[in-house]
């Protein structure tokens, strides 16, 4: 949100649930990134992402808490699905969306952990599908 004042960036970042928009402007240029590696039919389950992510205080959007105290797990996609959610349930809070990604990740995702290959390289954790 490049040459957006500062007080109007909060303005639209608070549509969105979010209180900063220095945070909301980090999120576009994000998933931007992650947009391009999927439009490209690039690998992103284990890929780091060169954008990260800003985050809110702890207890403003809970969902990401996880990621506070976690530099590694910020760097992975399952951060810029999480912050999908949170905007997809403030657009639209009756949107499916949250539940297919959690069926598709637990029954669509390849079951290659004996080469390296598991949810955990995309920087879920224990009890993802719980709190999705």
């Amino acid at each position: 949100m490049l040459g957006i004042q500062s007080e109007n960036q909060d303005a639209i970042a608070q549509t969105y649930g979010v209180p900063d928009g220095r945070v909301f402007e980090s999120w576009l240029r994000s998933l931007n990134y992650l947009r391009n590696v999927c439009a490209h039919h690039s690998r992103s389950w284990n890929r780091n992402v060169v954008e990260e992510p800003k985050l809110p205080a702890a207890g403003t959007i809970p969902a990401l808490d996880a990621f506070i105290s976690d530099a590694g797990r910020r760097t992975r996609p399952y951060l810029l699905l999480c912050i999908c959610q949170h905007l997809i349930q403030v657009i639209n809070p009756t949107s499916t969306w949250c539940g297919r990604l959690r069926n598709h990740l637990l029954n669509g995702f390849p079951g290659l952990t004996h080469i390296g290959i598991s949810l955990h390289g995309m920087g879920v954790d224990e009890g993802w599908d719980q709190r999705a």
